[in-house]
């Protein structure tokens, strides 16, 4: 019998909502009376996403390649534990972020500092520590230099290009590669870059390769394989004798809607969810153009972290407002932004076996004082649902943690997991009020 892990329901649509061989319900109650909402992680799912794109990257060979995370999707220390032992890398945008890789015994060369805008203590610690730089533009090269002469060091580099692909398909507010992105250098407008570079180079700096990022929820393959297909043809060995590095960064989507069909939400769509195979089928056959001494680093962003998550709500109550029946939960915008920043859809279903009960469409919204404060519009969920009652948002382990906020004094919540012997393990506290305030009071 195989082992199940993640979340699902047991036997179907029909029964109760599982982490891995634990129901939630139970979970819940050995919980004795939690308070809501919290986040609950599947580790064996995130380990069993990490280990089948490693498996699935063994199929560039000869080409080498190597998997990387972005902190950013999900900061937890915990987290960072599981990556390390899987030997991943990781693609860090702030100082605090690259402090945390360091301080959790990442290698500096496991550590890729990416930004359009980096202050001067931390391009100082990169370049101190030895983490791999983006270079996003002529400016950002020019701090760089300025400190590597200071620091009598050597900046370990890549160039972050923007490959002008703008038909990423994604929300405006994840385009990262297009012509007017704030990110990276134009394709056609290195050449300035190149120059200092090789002034500098052996001296203050090497440049090791070119990063490219396409953007978030990245659902045609077909864009990957462009981009790829673009960057090739910067490998210039002979100018640059260090380069080694193509590192191509993009969100894969994931399917936030497989479980519609339990609720009868629509799930249709028409968008088509690539596999992880896809993914890197779509950048085999470019790379054939590369030399064996090339190493490919692989970002798939949110794929890899995602579906590891739930975010568990109280309903606080049912109300009508004209032809609109809100439902009210203790979750908000505080703890899961997405659908309120990007319109973005999380499925939300008891935790449950399904009742005869009739299902009605509801919006269902957070206690958070902003009209724009929603989690799902239009969900069809039990009309029996009433204050108490459990409700589970799904695949919320990227950008919404680490995407929190305290927004009317609301403390972010506490986060938990099942180890290995279905003991659970606490891998945040709540906040409390004091936390909040305690910033405010300095000696």
């Amino acid at each position: 019998m195989t082992t199940k892990y993640g979340f699902y329901y047991k036997e179907g649509y029909d029964d109760p909502l599982c982490i891995d061989q634990t129901s939630v319900k139970q979970f819940i109650e050995r919980l004795s009376s939690p308070p809501t909402p919290f986040l609950l992680y599947s580790f064996e799912q995130f380990r069993h996403n990490i280990d089948t794109y490693q498996q699935e990257l063994k199929n560039l060979a000869p080409i080498r390649s190597r998997l990387s995370y972005s902190m950013k999707a999900n900061y937890n220390p915990h987290l960072l534990s599981i990556l390390k032992s899987a030997k991943v890398m990781l693609t860090t945008v702030s100082g605090g972020e690259m402090q945390l890789a360091l301080s959790n015994g990442f290698e500096p060369s496991s550590i890729i500092y990416n930004g359009n805008g980096k202050t001067d203590e931390s391009i100082e610690m990169a370049i101190d520590a030895g983490v791999l730089l983006n270079v996003d533009s002529l400016f950002d090269l020019e701090i760089i230099l300025e400190y590597a002469r200071q620091l009598n060091k050597i900046a370990n580099v890549l160039i972050r290009v923007n490959p002008n692909l703008s038909d990423t398909n994604v929300h405006a507010y994840n385009t990262t590669a297009s012509k007017t992105s704030k990110f990276g250098t134009n394709i056609d407008e290195l050449e300035p870059i190149y120059n200092l570079i090789e002034e500098n180079h052996d001296k203050w700096i090497r440049l090791y390769g070119f990063h490219c990022h396409l953007g978030s929820t990245i659902s045609n393959t077909q864009i990957i394989t462009e981009c790829v297909q673009k960057l090739i043809p910067l490998f210039d060995i002979k100018r640059f004798p260090h380069l080694r590095l193509l590192n191509i960064g993009g969100g894969l989507n994931i399917d936030y809607k497989r479980y519609a069909q339990r609720t009868k939400n629509d799930n249709n769509d028409d968008i088509k969810i690539p596999t992880i195979e896809d993914y890197i089928q779509s950048i085999k056959e470019p790379l054939q153009l590369l030399p064996n001494t090339i190493e490919l680093i692989v970002e798939p962003g949110r794929s890899l972290i995602a579906n590891s998550c739930i975010l568990i709500t109280r309903v606080l109550g049912q109300k009508s407002t004209g032809s609109i029946q809100q439902l009210v939960v203790d979750a908000s915008m505080t703890e899961c932004i997405r659908p309120a920043l990007y319109q973005a859809y999380h499925h939300i279903d008891t935790i449950n076996s399904l009742s005869t009960d009739e299902r009605i469409p509801f919006d269902v919204v957070g206690p958070v004082c902003e009209s724009g404060d929603f989690l799902g519009k239009q969900r069809c969920l039990p009309n029996t649902l009433k204050r108490g009652d459990f409700l589970a948002i799904f695949d919320v382990g990227a950008y919404c943690s680490s995407m929190s906020s305290n927004y009317n004094m609301r403390p972010r919540p506490a986060e938990y997991t099942l180890d290995e012997h279905e003991h659970i393990k606490v891998l945040k506290k709540r906040e409390t009020n004091e936390d909040l305030l305690r910033s405010f009071y300095v000696e």
